[in-house]
């Protein structure tokens, strides 16, 4: 059985008021007095130890004041009381004379300020700024440049929106665990709570006996007490920033350790899992191994803990040395787990290791360079991962992530890579496909064009002179260059700091009686601007394309590549003979931009599928819906090169089919004229069915992954999309044998099985996914139970499910991801709003800001104007910390929507009856 975790955003904390001479950041008083009549207080009565200022947000620390190591001792016991208080004391190194210092405290009370400087003490008065989350301690007499030590006690309580120091609980047992980034350091502990703020921090635990306790660093010794706690002390850590400092208080047991050469490596989680440990320490090893290799530096941290957390709002948090996950990203059973669960997991437990170079030995100056620690993870990631295991195809994998950041990307409210950040709720917003998946799309391009040896020696020379420090984006390009000798800046900055990506148009022309092949560049929207007539010429956004085009030769499938770095709105290059039968202008879809091949290139394309590349046939369908929805091309061009997909044996390639097929049976054909519905289920059927009758429903000795792969991807095309009456017959039947035995379904068909069962499922059926939910044997298929409770289309098993929502059933991590759900089953759309608005209040305490802004950017699923206004005006009223940006894109797509609808309706409906 695998037991629930749980928060309780309602439970209120104890009643309290602060002592004279603390400060109880962030309102967290009970009996305190208004803010602005504290703060008069304050300024009349000055022997008063304790105010409140509102300076303007977004304001950064001072920089002549920096802390050189902190020493954290800290008593907290979760299974006793969510209350937990410590003391801090920072050595800091102040670069001018000082009559106060500011570090960042919020939502914890902070008290008994003092100084120490060459031996001799003062005490300090503490003011809160509340708006800028920091606490400023004011002197008497006013401090010299140079060392002093700061000493600070603060108290707290648990927290229950998975940041800060938050509870999590599973049945009976309570833990504690950290989850700091991007600025939640403050929420824990008084602190210098900036990227650029490296210190060496000691930590000091005191909790009951039973618990386990996890920091960065290795313990050094453990104390015993009478009372039956025991006080741990951790070895001080090497330079890092707040936000990766890591501590679980619980009891926790943990695996047999493999090693990599001298690292060992040990997974932790809660009690009765350990059996599913063995994957990721496989991986982990596999890893850490390949990325010692490639940085030509030895893992730089004294240990390796990867620890399943029940609860926890990212994917995973790569903590140096004590690396934190989600379960299902960590915990698993290659017998009864799918093969792209296996891949995401090892993914994410490669891409946080990485990190330990890339993020965490050097890490960004500022968060508007957040980029360079994702960005590049994320290529390293999918670059190892696919050097060690090639039959995974990790890039096809990849091409899927690409597909929706340039999706993302074709919207007027995206953002560059490199993005100004003023504050901390902009900083989170940042973390989105932008950052990581674009990021990553033009680090490979970069690669690719630079070449891998030298792309490699420039990041061994950029690791080497910024270790344990901080950079910005120059020293990066600064070290590639050096190791290169090119220029990388001007090929790179303009698509780290112009929003969007460029449309490449592609034709072939004669000129001079000579073969050519026209490029033409320009900013590819979504919904391209109504042009005004203003007189003036608007300047068009260019990029530096290094575009490598494959090129058909006329000889039984021969290809080669053609190279070109577009740097102009419009060029022409030689169109290489008069063989040429096609070109395919995105080879290996290794740059990230649309290809547009005008009408005869696009026939061509489709005559010779078989000679393009899987990730290749999978970019173009990708890249024509994309056209389609932009209004570049017409939709029936879109659909003739599905039809002639049909029976290509890719899975890749027929998981981007089943997109905009999806997209048109769920959304579009439903919401223009009855016929249109059960013309394209027919339509699916024809072009697809015949690959279910090939494969059939059960896997063959010794099958390879593809093939297993692809039936998985033709069943969700014929079932979900063509709604076959046959397969959704056979599924339900399927599904049942499978809830009560698990070994009668080849794990890669969970998924769709589970989701077809669910289409026509009923209230019987709803209860025993609740009940196989409930004592689900792993965290995969918790998972996929718990959402596949948001496909059913009964009204009442709808409204079921959202109360569940904020039921102790359903953890804080997946409340979001259940609406989410409910949102793309086009049935519970508009209860799902409805409950949303009704249910806000208590909702909301459970939205981590992260997962807040993914359910904002869910509503376009509304479809019409009118929700569009309901959309605008709740969450203006309601505001999300962080989810500004995603509701400028949500409404966005609500415009883009109707105009689509209007134009592509009557092209689908003559489509299909033609």
């Amino acid at each position: 059985m695998t037991a629930r975790a749980k928060t309780s955003a309602s439970r209120k904390p104890a009643k309290g008021k602060a002592r004279r001479g603390s400060s109880q950041t962030g309102g967290r008083e009970s009996d305190a007095k208004p803010n602005a009549k504290r703060a008069g207080k304050a300024a009349k009565q000055r022997s008063s130890s304790q105010g409140v200022r509102r300076p303007a947000r977004g304001a950064r620390l001072a920089p002549d004041v920096r802390p050189t190591s902190l020493d954290i001792q800290l008593e907290v016991d979760p299974a006793a009381s969510d209350a937990y208080r410590g003391e801090v004391g920072v050595n800091l190194q102040l670069g001018r004379r000082r009559s106060s210092i500011e570090l960042h405290a919020c939502d914890i009370r902070v008290s008994r300020a003092r100084v120490r400087v060459s031996g001799r003490q003062q005490r300090g008065r503490i003011i809160s700024h509340p708006e800028r989350e920091t606490v400023e301690i004011h002197f008497d007499q006013p401090l010299p440049a140079g060392h002093a030590r700061l000493e600070l006690a603060f108290a707290g309580r648990l927290r229950r929106d998975l940041c800060g120091l938050y509870q999590a609980e599973v049945g009976e047992r309570r833990f504690a665990f950290s989850q700091l980034a991007t600025t939640h350091a403050r929420r824990f502990f008084p602190c210098f709570d900036e990227p650029g703020m490296k210190a060496r921090y000691r930590i000091t635990a005191t909790t009951s006996a039973r618990n386990v306790v996890l920091s960065n660093s290795p313990i050094e010794s453990e104390e015993l007490h009478d009372d039956g706690r025991k006080t741990v002390h951790f070895a001080a850590t090497p330079l890092l920033s707040s936000y990766l400092i890591a501590l679980a208080v619980g009891e926790l047991e943990c695996s047999q350790p493999v090693f990599c050469r001298s690292n060992e490596i040990r997974v932790w989680c809660v009690p009765g899992k350990q059996g599913m440990a063995d994957f990721a320490l496989d991986v982990a090893r596999e890893s850490l191994h390949r990325l010692e290799e490639y940085f030509d530096l030895p893992y730089p941290y004294s240990k390796l803990d990867l620890l399943a957390v029940p609860d926890f709002e990212f994917g995973a948090m790569e903590n140096p040395g004590a690396v934190f996950f989600r379960e299902t990203l960590l915990l698993l059973d290659p017998q009864t787990a799918t093969l792209t669960e296996q891949k995401r997991a090892a993914e994410v437990i490669c891409h946080e290791l990485a990190h330990m170079w890339f993020g965490d030995l050097v890490t960004m100056a500022w968060w508007d360079d957040l980029w360079l620690n994702e960005a590049f993870a994320t290529w390293m990631a999918f670059a190892v991962l696919d050097h060690w295991k090639p039959e995974w195809k990790m890039w096809q994998t990849f091409q899927h992530r690409r597909a929706a950041a340039l999706d993302i990307d074709a919207l007027k409210h995206t953002h560059p890579i490199y993005a100004p950040v003023r504050s901390a709720a902009e900083a989170t917003e940042n973390f989105d496909l932008i950052t990581y998946e674009k990021g990553a799309a033009v680090i490979r391009m970069v690669e690719r064009y630079l070449g891998r040896e030298a792309f490699r020696e420039g990041v061994q020379l950029y690791i080497r002179r910024h270790r344990e420090s901080n950079s910005v984006a120059a020293d990066l390009w600064n070290a590639l260059s050096e190791a290169s000798g090119q220029g990388v800046e001007s090929i790179v900055r303009p698509w780290l700091e112009q929003d969007g990506h460029p449309v490449v148009s592609i034709s072939r022309k004669e000129k001079d009686g000579l073969g050519i092949i026209d490029l033409r560049q320009e900013r590819l929207l979504l919904a391209p601007p109504r042009r005004r007539r203003t007189g003036r010429q608007v300047a068009r956004p260019r990029w530096p394309v290094p575009l490598v085009g494959r090129i058909g030769t006329g000889r039984s499938g021969e290809t080669r590549l053609v190279r070109h770095l577009l740097t102009r709105v419009n060029e022409q290059i030689p169109a290489h003979g008069a063989d040429l039968t096609f070109i395919y202008a995105n080879a290996n879809e290794g740059a990230f931009f649309r290809p547009l091949h005008g009408q005869s290139e696009l026939r061509d394309l489709i005559d010779e599928l078989p000679s393009l590349k899987p990730i290749e046939r999978q970019g173009l369908v990708d890249h024509q819906w994309a056209l389609v929805r932009s209004g570049h091309v017409p939709l029936a061009d879109l659909l003739d090169l599905a039809a002639a997909l049909g029976a290509d044996r890719d899975p890749d390639v027929l998981a981007a089919v089943s997109v905009p097929l999806l997209s048109l049976s769920k959304r579009l054909a439903p919401d223009i004229v009855p016929e249109s519905e059960p013309r394209l289920r027919a339509w699916v059927e024809v072009y697809f069915g015949g690959q279910v009758d090939e494969l059939g429903w059960q896997p063959a000795p010794r099958e390879d992954d593809d093939t297993r792969l692809r039936r998985a991807r033709i069943l969700d095309i014929v079932g979900v999309i063509g709604e076959a009456s046959a397969v959704l017959e056979e599924a339900s039947r399927r599904c049942q044998c499978y809830l009560e035995d698990r070994s009668t379904l080849a794990p890669n068909l969970a998924d769709c099985v589970v989701t077809m069962a669910t289409m026509r499922g009923d209230a019987q059926l709803y209860e025993r996914l609740l009940a196989a939910m409930q004592k689900a044997r792993t965290p995969q298929e918790e998972r996929r139970f718990l959402l596949a409770l948001g496909d059913f289309s009964d009204p009442a098993l709808i409204e079921r499910s959202l109360e569940l929502c904020l039921s102790d059933q359903v953890a804080s991590q997946d409340v979001a991801f259940l609406l989410m759900r409910l949102f793309a089953n086009r049935h519970a759309c508009q209860p799902t709003w409805a409950f949303i608005k009704r249910r806000w209040s208590k909702l909301r305490k459970q939205l981590p800001p992260q997962l807040g802004s993914r359910l904002v950017a869910s509503t376009p699923a509304l479809l019409t104007e009118a929700y569009r206004r309901e959309v605008a005006d709740f969450f203006r009223e309601n505001p999300l910390p962080a989810a500004d940006r995603a509701l400028q894109q949500a409404l966005e797509l609500f415009d883009w929507y109707a105009e689509f609808r209007t134009r592509t309706g009557p092209q689908l409906e003559a489509y299909l009856a033609g």
